[in-house]
């Protein structure tokens, strides 16, 4: 089942982090055509952006990477995941299932 209001919130979650380090992504919005899809996730289509805003989003990711062979900082889930899980979690024992 597709949950209309969790690709929003992706897609916003997505915008707002963007706009934390200076870009814009103004195409940026949720796909009509994979989220009308019976089977298929939907997707965040993320659109055409000018070269300037290439290269600052390149030195935005850039500056939040690790370098090779640095460790990675531990990974934060966001509400989305836990929300997803929790939802699973539900489910499951809805049908009798261990969880």
């Amino acid at each position: 089942m597709k949950q209309p209001k969790e690709v929003e919130t992706v897609t916003t979650e997505l915008r707002e982090a963007l706009a934390r380090v200076g870009v814009v992504l103004p195409s940026l919005h949720p796909d009509p055509v994979s989220y009308a899809h019976r089977y298929l996730p939907p997707l965040v289509e993320l659109g055409c952006c000018t070269m300037d805003v290439a290269r600052r989003l390149t030195a935005a990711l850039a500056e939040s990477s690790p370098a090779p062979g640095e460790p990675s900082p531990p990974r934060q889930d966001t509400v989305g995941e836990r929300l997803s899980i929790a939802t699973a979690y539900v489910n499951a024992r809805s049908r009798g299932e261990r969880a």
